[in-house]
């Protein structure tokens, strides 16, 4: 029994202090309205519209060419090791 009128009390409490916090009217009678339908932030903040740019001509001419060039390089450089490396370090000997 004697928890029951705890649980009883307990419930009463809550009860009350919920309709308390939950009650939209002020002191003078008057109905006050926490929330509006759309609240003005304090500080606005625009979003930037992102617009593509067109790429500079550094990036869209010189960075392929650099790497066509480098491909280039690395292809002759092999071609060169073979022909001077591999051609000297056998020789026919006739007798």
């Amino acid at each position: 029994m004697k928890r029951f009128l705890v649980f009883l009390t307990v419930l009463v409490i809550v009860g009350l202090n919920n309709s308390a916090y939950s009650s939209t009217f002020t002191f003078d009678g008057q109905q006050q309205t926490f929330y509006e339908d759309d609240p003005v932030p304090a500080i606005v903040i625009e979003e930037e519209i992102e617009t593509e740019e067109d790429s500079a001509w550094t990036y869209r001419f010189l960075i392929p060419t650099s790497v066509a060039i480098a491909v280039l390089v690395i292809i002759g450089n092999v071609i060169q090791y073979f022909r001077q490396v591999t051609r000297k370090r056998y020789k026919v000997i006739e007798k």
